[in-house]
């Protein structure tokens, strides 16, 4: 295993040095507030110049930063886990692509080249969730990239509406049309998992622990969101945010509620990743990109650390996923249950962690604004359920009991893991007050009465009271508790609709459709109907011919017996 550890570890210096240099471009181009703009083009068509555009900005070089620093020290961490795995090469070289995809679609103020990096990060997820190559892994892969080429099918009809302007770079227009808008927030809604396509994004967690830290971070979910802050100031002039606004809600309430009665560990922290998007879209909605942007940065930092953790809690359980028999965490591995735990914490917005700085300014923000009493209590009771199944899972994994075997050996002293983690989680801790100053220079107001401050800590004790009583009351009817438990553990039916309904509901069309008219209607007045015509038709003229040749034949004959009497 000398060889692949090799590849991943000049993968893994690759990456740092490419974000140690993205680090400081970044700093240059933000104090002179500087932007290059690169263009070339390829063709001329009708009047439309086809090009390709590169844009390097504070924006795109520090998403650039954290996302080759996050695969770095993913690369780091891929060492430890696919250790003995039989293709490590493929795996290598396939994530490095997607690395490289996300970076290309990070720089591309253009649809036409940001359409190669977006393409290019739905193909390599695709071959990245079925690595394993099983029936699972093979059924989540469908279902993966099924729900992408919707996004991808909306952005290519954007690309084609946006035709008439002459040309596809969005930073130099001044006005884009509300319909290719619209396609444009579609293929950001499929991209980032929020309703109603949001049943793929915890079947990608087929894929190896690796991957879903890259990708459940600041890679193929970001991108959506990361579309959108680039086109936000034509969707706050269009009137279409209350778009982003009402999916990002109540994709943030739904994946809290469903993670609080999951049992598979990484789908806990996958939903809880479609909760931290959805609260993303709301603030775009909001009209507030640039607080989007910084609560992005964020997430990366704290759900790649706390994805690896996971990942670590499930190689030491043999590949099971069930967080119940994930107890006594903190007893066999205290170094990386502090970091699990502090990192949980910044999911939560603890104050002064990476996650408070941009979750509490997003509350506060929506508080300030006047979308009326029932969405501040659905935003307020679905930051509640974050904390609680945030809390759930974190007494799960360092719980006093423990389920799994007998003897069980669990250890945190490997130096490639804890190198792995430790800049992540430093940054967990740190990154929300260094890059608050940066990324929110400007400052964010925001004016409150002096109840609205409490609103969140009323609710979130609020939510973990009624949380705990549901779950260990006795009282409550058993029957239906089993049916709450499987409503929500299905997610509320969307894989069925994504992968059932609505496949069946056309599939049983097509079928009447066959029935009725190409083997039915079309066929009698169609192809069977013309073909017995033409047998009758040809039946006729055969009979016919037949009636004349006995006629000219017998004619014939009478003649030739006419004029043989006669010659006689």
């Amino acid at each position: 295993m000398k060889m692949p550890g090799l590849m991943f570890k000049l993968f893994s210096g690759l990456l740092v040095f490419m974000s140690v240099s993205f680090f400081l471009l970044f700093w240059g181009f933000f104090f002179f507030d500087k932007t290059i703009f690169i263009e070339w083009e390829i063709f001329n068509l009708n009047c439309t110049s086809v090009v390709m555009s590169l844009i390097f900005d504070w924006m795109s070089l520090s998403f650039l930063m954290i996302v080759t620093l996050i695969s770095s020290m993913i690369m780091m961490y891929s060492i430890y886990y696919m250790e003995g795995d039989k293709n490590p090469k493929r795996f290598v070289f396939i994530l490095f692509m997607f690395i490289l995809s996300m970076m290309f679609l990070i720089v591309s103020p253009n649809l036409v080249s940001l359409l190669l990096g977006w393409d290019g990060l739905g193909l390599t997820s695709y071959a990245l969730v079925v690595f394993y190559q099983n029936e699972s892994s093979c059924n989540s892969g469908m279902i993966t990239i099924l729900s992408n080429r919707v996004g991808d099918s909306a952005l290519l009809v954007g690309i084609g509406l946006l035709f008439y302007s002459g040309g596809w770079n969005f930073i130099m227009m001044n006005s884009v049309d509300s319909l290719v808008l619209a396609f444009i927030i579609l293929a950001a809604i499929t991209k980032s998992a929020q309703l109603p396509f949001s049943a793929w994004l915890p079947a990608a967690m087929a894929a190896p622990t690796p991957v879903s830290a890259l990708v459940h971070s600041s890679t193929l979910v970001t991108a959506g969101v990361y579309l959108l802050i680039r086109f936000s100031s034509f969707i706050t002039t269009s009137g279409l945010n209350n778009i982003c606004f009402f999916a990002g809600v109540l994709t943030m309430f739904m994946a809290g509620w469903v993670a609080n009665f999951e049992s598979d560990f990484k789908k806990v922290v996958a939903l809880s990743t479609l909760s931290q998007l959805g609260l993303m879209f709301m603030i775009v909605g909001l009209n507030q990109s640039g607080l989007a942007y910084f609560h992005l940065i964020m997430h990366a930092l704290f759900k790649s650390t706390l994805f690896m953790c996971a990942g670590f809690v499930i190689h030491n359980m043999k590949g099971s996923q069930d967080g119940r028999y994930a107890g006594l965490f903190n007893f066999g591995s205290p170094v990386l249950g502090v970091v699990f735990s502090v990192t949980n914490l910044a999911l939560c917005g603890f104050p002064f962690l990476a996650g408070f700085y941009s979750k509490d300014s997003i509350l506060e923000n929506f508080l300030a604004g006047d979308k009326g009493s029932f969405m501040v209590l659905v935003i307020i009771l679905a930051t509640g359920l974050t904390v609680s199944y945030s809390l759930r899972i974190f007494f799960l994994s360092v719980s006093n009991k423990s389920k799994t075997f007998a003897i069980n050996y669990s250890s945190d002293f490997s130096s490639t893991l804890l190198m792995s983690t430790f800049i992540l989680f430093v940054l967990s801790i740190s990154g929300g007050f260094f890059f608050g100053w940066v990324m929110l220079w400007k400052g964010v107001v925001s004016e409150l009465w002096s109840m609205e401050k409490f609103y969140v800590i009323l609710i979130i004790v609020f939510t973990l009271c009624c949380m705990i009583y549901f779950l260990s009351s006795s009282m409550v009817d058993v029957k239906m508790k089993k049916s709450f438990f499987w409503f929500s553990n299905t997610m509320m039916f969307l894989p069925l609709v994504s992968t059932y309904f609505l496949p069946s509901f056309f599939l049983k069309w097509g079928t009447n459709m066959n029935k009725d008219l190409d083997k039915g209607w079309l066929e009698f007045y169609g192809p069977l109907g013309v073909s017995k015509s033409m047998q009758s038709m040809s039946g006729f003229f055969q009979k016919s011919q037949l009636v004349s040749f006995l006629t000219q034949y017998l004619l014939l004959l009478f003649l030739l017996v006419f004029f043989i009497s006669l010659s006689l």
